[in-house]
């Protein structure tokens, strides 16, 4: 951990780049989505501020090595793309170890893009930054991330009670790992 300088990750269909300006409006009408809420920790009620927020420490995220977090968009064959499709990222936990978190915007689920999204950057966790885990964490109930991380391999290995603070709430948390000979 230390000094991160941020990368692109693409596929046939999407690419992760980092947040702009440009992508905020459509950042805040996802994050003001009920299903969203329900189950990311987005403050509520969620205003342009916020969206832009965000965008702003984006670059701080990474340079720190918090948080290294993309916007997912559709790369298009000539060359433009869709606007911000969801968010992912992999918060710094140790050295070697780092917790996937992402949201799907209500106009992209239900598609496959998250679990590719989250495929490349499993993939690049691995084999870039040299990982040996990777953990993946949810609210208990949040069925639709629980199906993208189990078809990436990740292993389900419990239910924590209380163990995750959603808005002053402990909630009672899963947890899944996945191993770099896991990843599918």
């Amino acid at each position: 951990m230390g000094h991160m300088d941020p990368v692109e990750l693409s596929d046939e269909r999407l690419l992760l780049r980092l947040p702009t300006e440009a992508d905020v409006d459509e950042i805040t009408l996802a994050c003001q989505d009920p299903e969203l809420q329900r189950w990311i920790p987005v403050p509520v009620p969620y205003g342009r501020h916020h969206g832009a927020q965000w965008v702003r420490d984006t670059p701080r995220s990474w340079a720190e090595d918090l948080e290294l977090r993309w916007v997912i968009v559709e790369s298009r064959p000539d060359g433009t793309s869709s606007g911000p499709l969801g968010a992912i990222g992999l918060h710094a936990r140790d050295a070697t170890m780092r917790e996937i978190g992402f949201w799907a915007a209500p106009w992209a689920r239900g598609q496959g893009v998250m679990t590719a999204a989250a495929r490349l950057v499993c993939h690049w966790g691995f084999t870039e930054l040299g990982l040996g885990r990777i953990e993946w964490w949810a609210n208990v109930g949040n069925d639709a991330s629980r199906r993208v991380s189990e078809k990436l391999g990740f292993q389900f290995e419990g239910t924590c009670r209380h163990r995750i603070l959603h808005r002053s709430e402990r909630v009672d948390g899963w947890v899944a790992g996945l191993l770099p000979g896991d990843l599918r």
